[in-house]
């Protein structure tokens, strides 16, 4: 059961995946609560806050759904191709606007966001790689690290461009982003031909 706080996040999010992070003011977001400002802002002080609180509240529930991809009887290539299915799903059911307004509005936001994407992409996904390159799926002289950087660490940038993510279907976009480069650095293509 939501407490008040977290009802509060979830509308908001809900107003900034529609509309961006700029256009939504803590009056829209008072009043899609059917609540006053003044109450909005009992829970949270500003909107800066309220933001901040929203991406930790993103990346908790992304972190919840990235653990039960981890707990499946899967290889390591298998997981990776999961999380990025479902991280492309969700970078593009929000407003494009979202990305750029809280990167260049809300800094200190938007270091959260950097943060945690650092986390996914050099902890968990680094991780995975590596369990396959000690399987010897991935190929020995293969720099992990700088795979990461090159193909993946990016892949949040080129989504949040319309003209990009409103053009091609997600499975393309999979395929084309992730599942593609992955294959050029595995032993046999055929390990990741599977997807669950």
């Amino acid at each position: 059961m939501q407490n008040d706080d977290e009802k509060i996040i979830v509308k908001t999010l809900d107003l900034f995946k529609k509309y961006g992070v700029k256009s939504v003011s803590m009056d829209d977001i008072a009043s899609a609560l059917a609540v006053s400002k003044k109450t909005l802002y009992t829970h949270f002080d500003s909107k800066d806050l309220l933001i901040e609180k929203t991406i930790f509240y993103i990346f908790t529930e992304h972190f919840k759904k990235i653990d039960r991809i981890l707990e499946k009887d899967l290889s390591p290539l298998q997981k990776i191709i999961l999380i990025y299915r479902y991280g492309i799903n969700q970078m593009i059911s929000y407003d494009p606007a979202f990305y750029f307004e809280l990167k260049k509005y809300h800094i200190s936001a938007h270091k959260h966001y950097e943060g945690h994407k650092n986390d996914i992409i050099f902890k968990t996904i680094l991780g995975l790689l590596k369990e396959a390159q000690e399987l010897n799926e991935i190929r020995q002289d293969v720099n992990l690290n700088l795979f990461c950087e090159i193909h993946l660490y990016k892949i949040d940038e080129i989504l949040a461009d319309p003209d990009f993510n409103t053009q091609y279907s997600t499975q393309q976009m999979l395929n084309h982003l992730v599942i593609y480069n992955l294959r050029g650095i595995v032993v046999d293509p055929s390990l990741i031909s599977y997807l669950p």
